[in-house]
């Protein structure tokens, strides 16, 4: 409608041009009509007219002046519409041109695309998507797309259908695809959400990524560190065992030289020993071999066995070490042997990163749900900087100011180890953090 009226606005303005001129010499027509004779030997043109012959030919061309401009003003009033719509498709042509490329480059594009309505039924996809499926398309339309979610992953479909159903959008997430006859894929997942202009309804845009090859690497490079680090173990038990023998002096006594000497192979074997623990603890967990054997577990008894064994650390650095249970059972039904593995990283991490004569508050907090507990990790130390935040639980990642602390204290491998467990128990974690403060962690359990 809008073109429409532009283009009466522009047809009404070229009248307006034909009439105003006419209009202001229509005196002057009268004038000539009226008193002939001053300009009927105007430059001898009109020599052989009459008086009579030139007032005829004023009202002729006077006349025909009149036919046209009506006449105009009638063929506008009536392809008004028709020129509107020309010069609309005009306007358009642009548009189109496009719009076609776009729908060529979601029917060709290298990754699969599929439309999605409200409901999560595929209503569209590209060829990218089909050949990824193995199907024809009336074999994929109309289906939900989150019920291709794999047996392995099927919560996670009905999780991600939640999000999708909340407006809530999905990046770079992954989960397992059943694609045709039977075949698993793993896919990075993200569905881009849109609402129609005038009805509102909700579509989505979803790509779906394959990464099958990149988790099969992962997963063969997991199984040989899995592999080194059993290998490993036996040799370095075995130093370990040597040492604690000649620090005994069961093989006869050592100078002060000999013992310093030993006391480093310890030290740096102890430390060997944890590394190829938490590297077979990873590798489990990501080929997924690590067993979970959930039990009555007093949360208490764990934290003072850890005590013990960072005793030394403790005393070094003079941390005041605080329980507050607050009157709560200290028993929780969880793995003994894996909520070890969690509650110890976090208890060394709060004493290794602290400041000397700091401290360390662990409490527990009976949660709102049945059965639900939470271990709470508090420390003054050094905090993590908000800048890393976001990425404190990736695989190898160490914040910038504990690489300052030293690179022979941390591996990167210790909260990603946490975050694995936590959630192979079914649990959460959480933390709040300001650098040059401290840090508390919470497990919810």
């Amino acid at each position: 409608m809008s073109v429409k009226i532009k283009h009466l606005s522009i047809s009404l303005l070229i009248i307006v041009i034909f009439t105003v001129p006419l209009y202001f010499a229509t005196p002057y027509l009268i004038n000539i009509f009226l008193n002939p004779q001053k300009y009927i030997k105007l430059g001898n043109f009109f020599v052989n007219y009459s008086v009579s012959d030139f007032q005829i030919q004023i009202l002729s061309v006077s006349f025909y002046t009149l036919i046209v401009l009506i006449g105009y003003i009638v063929y506008l009033l009536a392809t008004v519409s028709t020129r509107a719509q020309l010069l609309s498709d005009y306007q358009n042509k642009d548009l189109l041109v496009a719009k076609y490329g776009l729908e060529e480059l979601y029917a060709n594009a290298p990754i699969p695309y599929l439309t999605i309505n409200s409901d999560g039924e595929i209503c569209g996809c590209n060829k990218s998507a089909l050949r990824f499926f193995g199907v024809l398309p009336e074999e994929i339309l109309s289906k939900n797309f989150f019920a291709y979610a794999s047996e392995e992953d099927v919560e996670l479909g009905k999780k991600f259908f939640d999000f999708y159903k909340s407006d809530v959008p999905i990046s770079k997430k992954e989960i397992r695809i059943r694609v045709k006859d039977g075949e698993i894929k793993w896919v990075s997942l993200s569905i881009f959400l849109t609402k129609d202009a005038f009805t509102q309804d909700k579509s989505g845009l979803v790509t779906v990524f394959d990464i099958s090859d990149q988790k099969q690497l992962d997963q063969a490079k997991t199984e040989f560190v899995s592999l080194a680090s059993h290998q490993l173990r036996t040799p370095l038990a075995t130093i370990k065992w040597y040492s604690e023998m000649l620090n005994s002096n069961q093989l006869g006594k050592l100078n002060e030289k000999q013992k310093e000497y030993i006391d480093k192979v310890y030290l740096v074997n102890t430390g060997m020993i944890d590394l190829v623990e938490i590297l077979l603890n990873v590798s489990r967990i990501e080929i997924g071999t690590l067993k979970i054997e959930k039990q009555p577990v007093n949360v208490s008894e764990i934290i003072d066995s850890i005590l013990v064994e960072l005793a030394s650390q403790i005393d070094k650095k003079k941390i005041m070490f605080k329980k507050d249970y607050n009157s709560t059972s200290t028993i929780i039904d969880s793995d003994p042997r894996l909520l070890r593995i969690v509650i110890q990283n976090l208890i060394t991490n709060a004493i290794k990163y602290n400041k000397d004569g700091g401290s360390v508050t662990v409490s527990l907090e009976k949660g709102f749900g049945i059965g639900q507990s939470s271990v709470i990790i508090s420390d003054t130390g050094l905090g993590i900087p908000k800048e890393d935040q976001d990425r404190i639980f990736s695989k190898l990642f160490r914040a910038r100011n504990v690489k300052d602390v030293g690179s022979s204290q941390s591996t990167g491998l210790g909260l990603y180890l946490v975050k694995s467990v936590v959630q192979a128990l079914g649990g959460s974690i959480s933390f709040k953090s300001e650098e040059n403060v401290g840090s508390t962690f919470t497990l919810g359990l």
